[in-house]
């Protein structure tokens, strides 16, 4: 067992029965800091900390259990893959329901057919549920995920997440040949039901990184361009995408765009009660194998366009957004 789940795994085992433990008290005080604007979402931020601490000590005892079960049978990875899905749609409704959620799907044509590579904006923890929940659950399709190695703190993405086929990636050497490389083995073999997902951003969009990101770089005026061109994204950072595209035995691309999300961004918003009532859209679009090109370099140029149509995507959503009435 490798040294970190030594420390996450009893963390989150304390964590639940702590604030399990706490909860009369905690609700109690929930409810009073609701008075204040500064903490009107205190009370579903609460609920939604602690349904997520009981969807990692499920998730943990239910892979223990798999393990116990099936370690040895070709079944293995299907129990896992039928626990991430689980735990993925549990979130989903747990958020749905506290926050009074709406989610709007656009463009669902673009899921049906043969398994894609999806290549979705990020800009929110929470929107991570989306291909799970509205494409390979539906659709019946094992997603196999590029994920930053920084998620594996959460027990249920390190133990589940390692046993099936994802690739987890320094975000500091994304662009590295092994990163490259590693990323694209997740297209060996791949089944007729499987996928592949990857977050071009390489991390979350936010108007604060995107402003650090052209401080770090002022002298680089192609990235400056990039950062102009693209206000509500960050550049897509080409190593593992490239990797995906050139590696590509013959699949179509799954483009996702939403909206919505940003009131999850950070805790704080939680806190504030930015994510109440929120509309949720979403919003995919194919492009078949055919017209995906094959030279790396007019494969740059396809996915700045891609992503050109991914800002045009997000800025005419959110011109949509609006909270529902209370």
């Amino acid at each position: 067992m490798p040294l970190r789940r030594l420390v996450s795994i009893p963390l989150f085992f304390t964590l639940t029965v702590l604030l399990t433990a706490l909860a009369p008290v905690l609700l109690l005080i929930a409810l009073v800091a609701m008075t204040l604007p500064r903490f009107r979402g205190a009370l579903p931020t609460l609920l939604f900390i602690l349904g997520y601490l009981w969807c990692e000590t499920i998730g943990i005892v239910t892979a223990l259990l798999i393990w116990l079960r099936y370690r040895r049978r070709a079944d293995f990875l299907e129990a896992n893959y039928r626990l991430q899905c689980w735990w993925a749609n549990a979130l989903k409704v747990i958020a749905e329901k506290l926050f009074r959620l709406r989610f709007e799907i656009r463009g669902s044509d673009a899921l049906e057919g043969p398994p894609a590579i999806l290549l979705p904006r990020h800009a929110s923890i929470a929107d991570t549920i989306i291909p799970m929940v509205y494409y390979a659950i539906p659709q019946k399709i094992r997603l196999r995920y590029v994920l930053k190695k920084e998620l594996l703190i959460d027990p249920c993405l390190d133990i589940v997440g390692n046993r099936l086929p994802n690739y987890f990636v320094d975000r500091g050497g994304q662009d590295s040949e092994n990163a490259r490389q590693g990323v694209a083995t997740l297209l060996s073999d791949l089944g007729s039901n499987e996928g592949v997902l990857i977050y071009p951003e390489g991390t979350r969009f936010s108007k604060a990184k995107h402003t650090a990101l052209g401080n770090r770089y002022a002298d680089s005026t192609e990235l400056q361009q990039q950062l102009a061109r693209w206000q509500r994204l960050l550049p897509p950072r080409l190593g593992g995408s490239l990797a995906l595209l050139q590696a590509n035995p013959g699949r179509d691309l799954l483009f996702c765009a939403h909206s919505g999300f940003e009131g999850s961004s950070h805790f704080s918003n939680l806190i504030n009660g930015s994510w109440m009532r929120a509309r949720i859209r979403i919003q995919f679009w194919r492009i078949p194998f055919a017209r995906v090109p094959k030279e790396e370099e007019a494969q740059t140029a396809f996915l700045f366009e891609q992503w050109d149509r991914m800002e045009q995507t997000v800025e005419a959503l959110q011109r949509e957004q609006e909270p529902l009435p209370a």
